[in-house]
């Protein structure tokens, strides 16, 4: 007790002390800066240079002083700071009391801040809940008092307070809960923000109406207490209900987007206190349109009926022209969760892996048309082991194409193109198309033949990443660093900063074609129906994990590359509903239903042909062009100029028509369309088994 007593005078001669110090002065002048810029946070607008939002405020209103009704302006007073117009910053009853609790062992911390002490802290200072952090506030809250009015201070307040759901500010809650400005609220309605502010999600009436209501009617009998309603008006109010505005149109928009927007400044060598109080304008890659449909889409993420966690998902869509990001969201809702799993969540990208494995193969000189055998392996391992990796559907189909093997994600097959290809060029492959976080080292690593071919990385890929790394199939080879922001000003409009493009060549043009056309395949006949558009052409990818922990697909048109993923934000939960498991075909259905959304109306692109390629007539048993007469089995199939793979008959055949170019007629015939499948065969364990 006797140490409690020295810290408590200790602690009143440091208070009195610092308020000689601090009586009588000003703000200091980049505190004032700060304070009164808070409604000048940079403003961060999309590609059509549409508002997005404020870079640090999800949503935010600023009013003046005479915007807040009256009753709302009581309201505060009543329920936050009663001698808000008496003290001079800090309230010593109140102060004596929070810091005596606070200092007793084992005792909650308690509050006991004024308006103006929240609202130093609110606008320049953290919250953290020390007795320095106190002190700070304290001392700050009696210069700003020193400095402003006590309307400019309670309007800078009404303007800053959180207000959940993503409103700062009484204006924007006013709209949000209420559908209207402040100026128009009713004296329950202004009671009911003014009790948000100590615990607002707490109290939100949107999530706990009753508790809401309890709290509302609190603040009314403090008004009634202090005078500033009559008794009469106290019983109206009370007895009157909670309505709601009836549909929340103003929820808003790119909460993850804005969070990386933020995110990519700091490192591009922004200060966060420029960025916060600086006003600047922040020209963005995003479409508004496509953003809006992308968090519609979110909300059809499938759900496990009593289950306490709910399967969470990521959505990425880029332009492959440009790199630009147009739509990005990381989770179900950025109300419920601000983690950003579309940047930050690294996850096995399962059989979404393939294409680049196919890709090195045939920049390797291996074409469409090379035939492997579909059949069970046993591959024995450095330590040791054997491994046996499955088909999805434990069927083996023996001799097909690799075109046919991508199509229907043939795990066998892709297990045997890296063995021949060599883990190394794979690697190079990827790192060339952008993916930065494969292990190299250690027990566990990528560098073997599981992860590399069935997609069990040991860290993984985020969904940006690994979107990212599809662009240059849909960019006739070219790699692009995804853009987020495209320039910066000040508010007078005067150019601070513009982002330059960072390009680099992955593959050649013709390879890139030849995967598209191989894509475009597996979508119309193979494992990524779900994702298919009527009319529009589209090149994509499935991916699941083994236990259906990951479910993912990647997919393009001319115009769009978009990923889905699909998971629980723990990589051991796998993702089981009543309706059964959750595969990539949920994650090709609601990449279908986004695209569906925002694909150009009318007649579509294509995807462009480069220069040096050949379409010619193949036989399915050898791999090798043929004239069209030559093989009843023969089907189209494309190659690049380079590397076409002549039996003797064509190249006779070609020696009679030189310069021939044949077109493409048909995918291959005598063929029926798989059925869609839900999964593939992940590798996780089968990794594990490579590492150990």
């Amino acid at each position: 007790m006797k140490r409690m007593r020295r810290k408590l005078i200790i602690l009143i001669t440091l208070l009195l002390f610092g308020t000689v110090v601090v009586y009588g002065a000003t703000l200091p002048r980049d505190m004032q800066r700060k304070l009164e810029n808070i409604q000048m946070a940079s403003a961060v607008y999309d590609r059509n240079n549409q508002l997005i939002g404020n870079l640090y405020y999800y949503r935010r209103i600023w009013v003046d002083f005479a915007k807040f009704p009256k009753t709302l302006r009581d309201a505060v007073v009543a329920i936050e700071d009663a001698r808000f117009y008496q003290h001079n910053g800090i309230d010593l009853r109140g102060m004596a009391r929070a810091f005596y609790h606070n200092l007793v062992p084992g005792g909650a911390m308690e509050g006991g801040s004024t308006i103006t002490q929240q609202l130093a802290k609110i606008s320049l200072l953290n919250s953290e809940r020390t007795l320095v952090r106190k002190v700070q506030d304290i001392t700050l809250a009696m210069q700003i008092e020193q400095t402003y009015t006590k309307d400019e201070i309670l309007t800078m307040y009404l303007n800053s307070v959180y207000l959940a759901h993503g409103n700062v500010g009484m204006e924007a809650a006013s709209r949000y809960y209420f559908g209207k400005a402040a100026s128009q609220l009713r004296l329950e309605e202004a009671a009911l923000l003014a009790g948000l502010i100590r615990s607002p999600e707490r109290y939100s009436p949107v999530k706990h109406p009753e508790i809401a209501k309890k709290r509302r009617n609190l603040v009314l009998k403090k008004m009634l207490e202090q005078q500033y309603i009559t008794r009469a008006q106290y019983n109206a109010a009370v007895g009157s209900d909670i309505r709601l505005a009836k549909s929340n149109d103003l929820a808003a928009v790119g909460g993850y987007f804005l969070d990386y927007v933020r995110e990519t400044l700091l490192k591009e060598g922004f200060d966060e206190t420029d960025l916060r109080f600086g006003g600047y304008k922040i020209y963005t890659s995003l479409d508004l349109k496509h953003q809006k449909a992308a968090e519609r889409t979110m909300l059809q993420l499938p759900k496990v009926a009593g289950a306490k966690t709910q399967p969470e998902g990521a959505l990425v869509s880029l332009d492959p022209k440009t790199g630009e990001i147009i739509a990005m969201v990381g989770g179900r809702s950025y109300a419920s969760s601000q983690y950003n799993r579309s940047t930050n969540s690294y996850r096995q990208p399962g059989s979404a892996i393939k294409p680049f494995v196919y890709a090195t193969a045939l920049e390797k000189g291996f074409t469409a048309a090379s035939v492997f055998e579909d059949k069970p392996l046993t591959i024995q391992l450095d330590n040791g082991k054997t491994w046996s990796p499955e088909n999805n559907d434990r069927i083996y189909r023996g001799r097909i194409t690799l075109r046919e093997a991508l199509r229907n994600s043939v795990n066998t097959v892709a297990v045997q193109v890296l063995q021949q290809i060599g883990v190394d060029a794979v690697v190079e492959q990827l790192e060339r198309m952008g993916v930065n976080s494969l292990v190299k080292t250690g027990l566990n690593n990528d560098l073997n033949l599981a992860p590399l071919s069935l997609g069990g990385l040991t860290k993984g890929v985020t969904p940006l990443n690994l979107t990212a790394a599809y662009v240059p199939f849909a960019n006739l080879g070219v790699y692009i660093k995804p853009v987020a922001v495209k320039k910066v000003t000040d508010r007078q409009g005067n150019l601070v900063k513009q982002f330059k493009t960072v390009k680099q060549p992955a593959l050649s043009p013709q390879t890139a074609y030849i995967m598209t056309v191989l894509l475009e395949d597996a979508v119309e006949r193979g494992t990524g129906q779900r994702a298919r558009i009527p009319g529009v052409p589209v090149a994509g990818k499935t991916g699941t994990t083994s236990d259906y922990t990951n479910a993912w697909f990647v997919g393009y048109t001319p115009d769009l590359v978009t990923s889905v993923w699909i998971g629980n934000d723990r990589q051991d939960q796998p993702m089981r509903s009543s309706a059964g498991n959750i595969g990539s075909a949920a994650a090709a259905g609601l990449w279908g239903s986004y695209m569906k959304q925002v694909v150009a109306t009318g007649k579509p692109g294509q995807f462009k042909e480069p220069d040096g390629i050949v379409w010619a007539n193949v036989n399915p048993n050898t791999g090798k062009a043929v004239p069209g007469f030559f093989s009843r089995n023969a089907y189209k199939e494309v190659f690049n100029e380079k590397n076409v793979p002549e039996s003797g008959a064509y190249k006779i055949w070609k020696w009679f028509l030189p310069g021939r170019k044949p077109k493409q007629e048909a995918t291959p015939s005598g063929e029926e369309a798989m059925p869609e499948a839900d999964t593939e065969y992940g590798q996780s364990q089968q990794k594990q088994d490579v590492a150990e």
